[in-house]
This record gives C-alpha cells, structure tokens and sequence, in this order.
C-alpha cells in the first residue's frame, strides 16, 4: 500500500522513490529525536521521508525542503506558510502537524502523521477499470462528501486550498480521507505576494502533474477561470468550489473534465456528456457539478459548506434508497408469489370448467366431484393470492415509509393500480375505478401519463373498402347509455385511429350497402381492431347488399365482445374477451301472428316431426300449439289465437311462448321457406347483441331500471305481455329489441355448467341434437320476471320438450355464410 505525504504534484508517490527528481543527497543531518527510515516521496521542491520519533515512539512523516531551494526567500516563505495554515487546521480529514524546525543546512521541516493508502485518483481508476463503466458511486460519493466537508471547515478558518484534485485526497487504509498539499493554501483575503522564478503573463501554464507557483497556481483540468487566467485577486472559496466540482466530475465518469480554459459562457462544452458511465448520473448530482463549476464565480457554491450541504441531502437519499430498496427485496417475492397464485388459480378454473363441461346436472355427485375439487382449489388458491396481495402492499408502503420516493415502490403500485383501473372499468364498478384512478395518479411518475389521458386507436377494414365511418360516443343520460354524434373517423381501411378511451357506435356506410352498427370499446392506451385471437390481420367486416338483411333483422358484425363477469348475474360466466363470428338475428321475439302463419303452413304442406327435426318422441308442433293455452283452429283448419274477451289485447304482437324443440323446428322451417341458414342463436350469440362490445349489462347500459323493459315490476296488475316492439328503449347497440325484457329466447346449445365452448378465445359453434332431451340455454328477460333476472349475463337452463311461461323464439344465422 502506497504512502503519502504532501509531494507538491500529481504523481502517486511510492515506498520507494528512488531515481525521483529532486532527491535529497548525502545522508541527513536530522534532530536527536528523529531517526531517518527512508524516502517516502518527492515533489517540485521537497520531499518527504518516513522517521522514527525515538521520544513518542512511532513513525511519522517528515517533509523537508530541498536544499537546492532552501536559500529561495519565496520557497522558504510559501514552505512557512504551509506549515503555519496546516497546524491552524485542527480537522480529523487534514492531517496534523506535530513539529517543525530547520536543519544546520537551512532546510524548513516539519513533521506529521504519516498516511497509508492510495491517492482518490487511484481508488477512481481502480473502480472505473473494474466495473468496466458501472462504478460504485456511492462509495466514491461518500470519499467526495468527505472532502467538501474538509474543505468546507477550511473556508470556515479563511483558508482556501487551491489546488483541489483526486491526487490530492488520501484515501487511507479505514477509510479515513485526508486533503492533502496545502502548500499553494492561503488565507482569504491575504495578498499574494509569493512568485517563483519566471512568474508572470508570458510564463505558460504548468504541465499536467505538476503545481506552479506565481501568477497561475493549480493544476489545469481542476482550475477555476480565474486561477486559469493568473488573477490572484478573484481567488477566494468559490475557486475551490470549481476544483471540488471537477473532482466530483472525475468521480461520477472516470475522468477531469475540459479545463475551464477550453469553456467559454457563449459555447460551454457540456459537461458530463459523452463520457463512459455517464447515462445513469442522477440528475442533482449532475446539477450540483454544473452549478460548482458555473464560468461565472457568482454563479458557483459561495464555499465548500454550501457545496457539502447539497451532496449530503444527495447522499442521505441515496442511504435511504439503499435501506428502502433492501425491504423492496421482500416485495419482489411477494408479488411473484401473488402472481403465481393468480395464475395457479386461472388455470385450476380453467380445469374445472373443462371437467364439468360434459356434466349434465341431472349426472350424479361422483361424476361432478373431480371439477368441483378444482373449484375449490381454484378458491383456495384465489384467497392465499389475495393474502399475498394484501402482504405485498403493506410491504410496498413499507419501502416507502422509509424512502417516500422509492421509484420502484411508486412503479409497483401505479402498475398495480393501473391493473385495477382497467379491471374496474371493464367490469363496470365505477367506484372502483374512480379510486383506482386517483390512486394511480398519485403513484405513477409520468410512464402510465399516456394511459391516464384515456387514449386509445381504432382499426377498421371492410370489405368493400372505402366505407365511410361515423362516430357516436355512448354518454349516459337519463341512466341510459344513448349515442352522441363525435365526427368522422374518416373511410376504410382505417389503421389506428386515435379516439379517446371510452364506448363508441360507429356507423359504417357504403353506396349499395346496409349501415352496419359497429360498437366498439375503446380501452386507455389500448389498440382495438378486428384481429381474431391467432391472426396476424384484422378480418374485414362485411357490409351486407341492400337486400341482404330484412326489415325485421340485425347484423351483428364479427368482432370481440366482454361477456360473462356479472357478479349479480344468476349463473353468470367468468368475464371473458370472447371474439364472435358476424351473425344476424331477428329484430323482435317471433310473434304469435308468425307462429300462427308457421302453424298454418305445416298444415298444408302435412310437415311431420322428421321433416322438421323434431325428436321422435315429441308430439308434433301442431299438437305442442294446440294443447297450449291461447291457440285453437277454426273450422276452415287454421290456426287463431283465443279470444276471451270483447275487447282483446293485441295479442298477436306478443311473444310466442313455445317449447324448445319448437322453437328450433321454427328455426329450420324458416330455414327452408327463405333458403338462408336460419337457426336459434348460441347463447354467448345472443349475450353479445344485447351488450354490444363494451360489457353493458343490459341493453340500455348499466342501470337496473325496470321502465326501460316489460318486466314484473311495471305491471300495476296482473303482469301480461306487451307487443315486442315495445317499449323502445329496451334495444341493444345492434337496435335488437327486447332482448331485456318481453320473452326470453330458446338457445341452441345445451346449457353446460362452463358455457359454451371458446377456443382460443373464440366461440365455436355447437348447436344440441335434436334428439337430446338435455337441458338447453335460455337468455334473457321476461314480462313476469324481475328486473333482476333480466341481467344480460343471466343464464337459465330447461329441459327442451316443456314450454316455459316466458320462453320464446328469436333466430340467428351466421353472416356471411
């Protein structure tokens, strides 16, 4: 380990220093009380040796000056002064003088402790090497805080070092820091009347390593302006501040930086940039080194103190950051604990849902305890994730108790309110969201800003293309979602079209072609387009001809929709993103005066159970009808409703109430009378038209309002149907009618405790054979149901051969197809 001692260059002085310039010659003449143990170092005019304090001892190091100067009045006066402002300086970080005195040959000495150690230039380049450009910069810190504090009690005693440098730092074996050569040093204010051989204008400035002395004092990459230009008079406490922010360059990457005569106020090279390590520099710590190395002395620290105050407010952070990022540790497991079991769960879900997917509810315990075990686990799994959660937010709040501005903690929770936000919204819990919200605001530290201002894009292709594309913004008014006209988007094929996050109707038309009514949920920061889950491109939308759709039918464009998810919803499906083929489906319920139509023409045509796809053991549609209640046969054969009354309701308009097996051999039959594939809709089918894309959950939107439907509770009396085109603001995004209220709809697959099945996110089709007696799905509201069940997620199940008091017919075909 090298030694130190006050060697006036910037050189690391060795053990050895043999060969050195300026070399003592001969043997010492020392005082009695010292004996000599060999050269520690050398400089421009002294040098200095390890001796043996025989009185008290212990080694100590003698700095003598060299005797080819020792007759210069200037050398001996600034050696003096050297001595004289170093025993003035009582500081644990400058080391003390013990004596001094002046050998027979006219040699100034005196003697202190010696240093072991290494110079801080050498601890920087050491670090700068090994880290290969990430330096430890806390321990390099805390050797530069040091310093400032030195220095700063220097300024304290009118006493400014001048020549401020990493070579000039000891950086001792327990971490003690030492301000070494005070051999330039001065008291503020005291003239300077000290000038070595050639001082002056004309003299050029010092080589690197070494220290001049007379007009221009210092050493260039660390000299303030003033001292660079030789005006004595300007020096004072703020031209230390300049070395002290040279040095803190030098700490932060690896190097001194341009000297001060390179930098002019008009075109001032930039500091700290373009240097190995310099991309992760805090910006205080690079705003501290700007403003100690301002051109201006007005604009620097006034001293050392100011300059101390500011990196230890630096450092007190960092400390805490260290202590914070240690607890921070801990939550990094917690949330990777949590997320597992989040996931642990999903899949435990999806298993269970897989396992009863082909239980029927009439099958036995035993073949429903395997997906009910992983129901349980599922639970089980959700309620030690939600513990996890609850430990994981303590423990993040914990990193910020004692650090209040850990960026991680804050980016931790603003992703996990973030999360939450999107969560609440898709769900539809206001409340929620709202909290989340806010709660992300105060957290993030501007990476969520673009999720926070809502925006979002749309892509839309269709075919034809050149479609025109208006917008209509659902805003809720009288606790219905109703559209508000917003612009155009412009015409297909439209490629990441800026709107603002919210639910929006967009209206494509085209020259020969039906409008089609396009919702679409326009999530912050997210991107919704028309890519099924496993394309690489949207799947344009198809505009049905002008004759392609009656007047009584919607197009339900293909496209993704949030199904399921409704926690006050009977039955109700985990919330799934689900993407649905184009499909049309009837306006309104099929009506008695249809049903009587369909039953009059089986009549004529003698259609039997085989030609309609009934099961064997089914009575026939025309027995089904007739052993119902509201329907007899006139003498001409044809089918009418009863009247019990003189003055009948319009029956007519109502809903037909048949049993399923009816309802899809009504199906088929128009299936065969208009040529296109009519069928009865899947029930996921049937929950996208009544809630649009954004996952309302009723056809109006959110709100539980039984004026919006026929529905129990609207009835002052005996509850009946209305016609199904009433009343009007029971209509989906798709302008489907009662799909609310009225009469609720036979599906075509067989009601499965998991749904129906979506692979890879999306449905496929799966219609129940005719002759399976198996419970079948029912959707939708009833005029003698509560509002309650009239939820669009609400599911209901019944056996298909028994007629339902409020079940009816609405049919569906794929489109195009």
């Amino acid at each position: 380990m090298a030694s130190k001692l006050s060697p006036s260059d910037d050189t690391e002085s060795t053990a050895t220093g043999a060969g050195a310039a300026g070399a003592l010659a001969g043997a010492l003449e020392l005082p009695e009380r010292y004996e000599d143990r060999g050269q520690l170092g050398s400089g421009g005019f002294g040098e200095v040796r390890r001796v043996w304090d025989r009185k008290l001892k212990r080694a100590v190091a003698m700095k003598i000056l060299r005797p080819d100067v020792a007759p210069s009045a200037a050398r001996r006066a600034r050696f003096l002064a050297e001595i004289e402002l170093t025993a003035r300086l009582s500081h644990p970080g400058i080391v003390a003088v013990y004596d001094y005195g002046e050998l027979e040959g006219g040699q100034l000495w005196f003697t202190m402790a010696e240093v072991r150690g290494r110079t801080l230039r050498a601890v920087i380049e050491e670090a700068f090497r090994a880290g290969g450009g990430h330096v430890p910069r806390r321990r390099l810190l805390d050797v530069f805080a040091r310093v400032c504090e030195t220095v700063a009690y220097a300024h304290s005693r009118g006493v400014i070092h001048r020549d401020l440098k990493p070579a000039n730092v000891m950086v001792g074996a327990f971490a003690e820091v030492l301000v070494m050569d005070w051999g330039i040093a001065r008291s503020a204010g005291e003239r300077e009347d000290v000038a070595g051989p050639g001082a002056g204008a004309g003299r050029a400035a010092a080589p690197a390593g070494l220290t001049g002395a007379g007009d221009i004092i210092g050493t260039p990459a660390y000299m303030a302006p003033e001292q660079a230009r030789g005006d004595v008079r300007r020096h004072g406490p703020a031209t230390d501040t300049y070395a002290l922010g040279a040095m803190l360059h030098d700490v932060l990457v690896g190097r001194p930086p341009p000297a001060a005569s390179t930098r002019v106020a008009s075109d001032d090279p930039p500091l700290l940039d373009g240097a190995r390590g310099t991309s992760d520099v805090p910006p205080e710590l690079a705003a501290i080194c700007r403003r100690a190395m301002a051109l201006e002395v007005e604009a620097r620290y006034p001293d050392a103190g100011a300059l101390a105050r500011d990196v230890e407010a630096f450092l007190d952070g960092a400390r805490r950051r260290e202590r914070a990022l240690a607890a921070f540790v801990g939550v990094r497991a917690l949330g990777e604990a949590r997320a597992d079991l989040r996931a642990r769960a999903a899949a435990a879900r999806d298993e269970a849902r897989r396992a009863l997917a082909g239980v029927k509810p009439s099958d036995a315990i035993e073949a429903k305890a395997p997906g009910w075990e992983r129901e349980d686990e599922a639970e089980r799994l959700e309620r030690e994730a939600s513990l996890r959660e609850a430990e994981w937010i303590q423990a993040v709040h914990g990193a910020l108790a004692i650090d209040p501005e850990l960026p991680e903690a804050h980016g931790a929770l603003a992703d996990h309110y973030r999360d939450q936000l999107l969560d609440a919204e898709r769900a539809r819990r206001l409340a929620d969201a709202a909290r989340a919200e806010v709660l992300l605001r105060a957290h993030d530290r501007g990476r969520h800003a673009a999720f926070l201002r809502g925006d979002g894009a749309v892509t839309l292709v269709t075919d034809p293309p050149g479609a025109r594309v208006t917008v209509h913004r659902y805003v809720l008014r009288g606790r219905r979602l109703v559209e508000e006209p917003a612009g155009e988007l412009g015409r297909t094929p439209l490629h990441a079209a800026a709107l603002p996050h919210g639910s929006y109707l967009l209206r494509v038309s085209a020259p020969g072609r039906r409008e089609v009514r396009y919702p679409v949920l326009v999530e912050r920061g997210e991107h919704w387009d028309s890519t099924p889950s496993g394309a690489s491109a949207p799947v344009p939308i198809a505009l049905p001809r002008e004759g392609d759709l009656g007047p009584n039918e919607v197009y339900v464009p293909a496209g993704y929709a949030w199904t399921g998810g409704d926690p006050e919803a009977a039955d109700a499906l985990p919330r799934r993103r689900i993407w649905v083929d184009g499909f049309v489906l009837r306006r309104f319920s099929v009506t008695n005066r249809e049903l009587l139509e369909f039953l009059d023409d089986l009549a004529r045509q003698g259609l039997d159970n085989a030609a309609l796809g009934l099961p064997a053991a089914h009575p026939g549609v025309l027995a089904e009808a007739l052993g119902g209640p509201g329907i007899t046969r006139d003498a001409a054969g044809r089918f009418a409703l009863r009247r019990d009354t003189p003055d009948p309701p319009p029956q007519e308009r109502w809903p037909a109430i048949v049993d399923g097996h009816v309802a899809g051999a009504y199906a088929r039959w128009l299936a065969i009378r208009t040529g296109k594939p009519w069928r009865l809709p899947d029930e996921i089918e049937r929950e996208k038209a009544a809630r649009g894309a954004d996952g309302r959950l009723f056809p109006w939107g959110d709100h539980a309002e039984p004026a919006f439907a026929c529905v129990l509770e609207i009835h002052r009396g005996e509850p009946t149907p209305w016609p199904v085109d009433e009343p009007p603001t029971d209509e989906s995004p798709y302008g489907a009618r009662g799909l609310g209220g009225t009469a609720r709809d036979w599906c075509a697959n067989v009601w499965r405790h998991g749904g129906p099945p979506v692979e890879g996110g999306r449905l496929r089709l799966e219609a129940a054979d005719p002759e399976d007696d198996d419970f079948r799905a029912i959707r939708g509201g009833g005029w003698g149901s509560s509002i309650a069940y009239s939820r669009a997620a609400v599911r209901f199940g019944a056996r298909p051969g028994i007629r339902r008091p409020l079940v009816g017919i609405r049919p569906a075909r794929s489109f195009p197809g």
